[in-house]
């Protein structure tokens, strides 16, 4: 018996210095050296050994009362616990499993006494989209504003804890992003339609496709094509075609003897001849405009003017294969970049730029608008104050509280009013400015017949200047 106990105390003892120095595991012999799993042959019937084994994941742990004989000395939940601390499990543990398993005194039997708390790992990020759209299927007749995608954000998962009480770490979910395309917007986490069109995917964006696609040639026979998006023409525009889109045109083809207009850019990929083609909010590209009419709200390129008409905002670009200005009336708020203006033989062309006379009176006249708006709403701001000290001091009537309502309301409209007239004031102050800077280069020559109006000031060139750059000092134009 005494030998037995000494036997016990030196397992325990090194049970101890293994777990405080983790070094040493394995290097202790154990005294039981013939015992087998749940059963201690060398132990007498009043001896009883209490093991814990944590499993190699350390999530489970399990008490074993090893025991020789159906007699055995009694053990108490306490004596589980103080075994299990020992071996350094700390965490999730089952008091009623070690209460019932003292209770029943059972032995000889693998009980699960503690279970630790799986990491769970974060959910990826995704997106829920409300149509069924992918790069063979588009789906058409999108309203404006409707809601297109939800963007689900990642979560972010739950730590977990093993029953030694250490921290399991949860993957974070991945998140998602929408590459967004034209017509699209976002709003937080979702996603609206601008305008409406077709939703469809191209090249990897979702977008709102809203364009009108003609396959072939257009005429006169064609009537006026008119759509309120894009218009697409796969083909020629000849014999008196009229086109008109809300957005913007592309004709894969040439254009003669037509009309084209459009809210926003304009591309044509071949020849433009006695054509009228005006792009009110956009740019002008084209291959070469003869006796063409060209307005546009913004900037014109191409690789040749010829004989034409031609008025824009911001910039004209001619610099590529002949790069040429030649005959005709070119007006520009900002500068001119080109090769030639005019030709060998004198042509008379007319070249006016940095004029911006128009939109000083449209920046005049919208400050006048937003002045009287302003008024406005500094009168009705002085009712309503009004009418809100009454109600503090308690004397307003039915009739005045029914009119603040309907004076905050006509507030709210008019300072809506006001945002848009801001916004045309600071792009007409921008072309202003531009246009004092505005400059005329000509990479290779300026022939005689040119006449420059520059910034106001005008100057008729009788010989070539190559390699020319026209501006004006302020007092006079001046060649360099």
């Amino acid at each position: 018996m005494e030998e037995d106990l000494l036997k016990l105390d030196a397992l325990f003892d090194s049970i101890i210095e293994e777990i405080i120095h983790p070094e040493l595991a394995g290097t202790f012999k154990n005294p039981f050296v013939g015992a087998k799993q749940n059963k201690i042959a060398e132990l007498t019937e009043a001896v009883t050994v209490i093991m814990v084994t944590i499993s190699e994941d350390s999530m489970s742990a399990y008490a074993n009362v090893m025991s020789n004989g159906a007699s055995h000395k009694p053990f108490k939940a306490d004596d589980i616990l103080r075994v299990a601390s020992a071996n350094g499990v700390f965490y999730g543990i089952d008091e009623d499993a070690i209460r019932k398993m003292a209770e029943d005194q059972t032995v000889n039997t693998d009980v699960l006494i503690a279970s630790g708390m799986p990491p769970v790992n974060g959910t990826d990020g995704r997106l829920e989209l409300k149509f069924d759209v992918s790069e063979e299927k588009d789906v058409p007749n999108i309203a404006p504003d409707t809601e297109i995608c939800h963007i689900v954000a990642p979560h972010a998962g739950r730590d977990g804890k093993d029953v030694r009480g250490r921290m399991m770490p949860a993957a974070a979910g991945k998140s998602v992003e929408m590459v967004l395309g034209d017509g699209l917007y976002k709003k937080g986490s979702r996603v609206y339609a601008k305008c409406q069109g077709t939703l469809a995917i191209r090249n990897g964006k979702y977008c709102i496709v809203d364009e009108m696609i003609i396959h072939g040639n257009i005429d006169q026979t064609s009537g006026i094509v008119g759509y309120g998006g894009s218009i697409i023409v796969n083909g020629n525009v000849t014999g008196k075609a009229v086109i008109r889109a809300g957005r913007s045109v592309v004709v894969n083809g040439i254009v003669t003897n037509s009309v084209i207009e459009a809210e926003q850019d304009i591309t044509i990929q071949g020849r433009a001849l006695e054509s009228a083609i005006s792009a009110r909010c956009g740019d002008v590209y084209g291959e070469e405009f003869n006796d063409c009419t060209v307005v546009s709200g913004g900037g014109l390129k191409a690789s040749a003017i010829l004989n034409s008409i031609v008025k824009c905002v911001t910039w004209i670009e001619c610099t590529t294969d002949l790069g040429r200005i030649t005959g005709g009336e070119v007006y520009c708020a900002g500068s001119i970049n080109c090769l030639t203006v005019g030709a060998r033989e004198h042509t008379e062309t007319h070249i006016t730029l940095g004029d911006h006379t128009e939109f000083s009176l449209e920046e005049k006249h919208l400050a006048e608008k937003v002045k009287k708006l302003d008024s406005e709403i500094a009168r009705i701001n002085d009712e309503v104050n009004m009418i809100r000290e009454k109600e503090k001091a308690g004397t307003a009537t039915l009739e005045e509280k029914s009119f603040l309502e309907a004076a905050i309301r006509i507030r709210t409209q008019k300072s809506a009013e006001k945002a848009p007239l801001i916004e045309q004031i600071r792009n007409a102050q921008e072309i202003i400015a531009n246009s004092n800077k505005a400059q005329l280069f000509a990479k290779t020559m300026i022939y005689g017949g040119a006449i420059l109006k520059v910034c106001g000031f005008t100057q008729i060139l009788n010989s070539d200047r190559p390699h020319a750059t026209v501006r004006s000092n302020g007092s006079a134009i001046v060649i360099t």
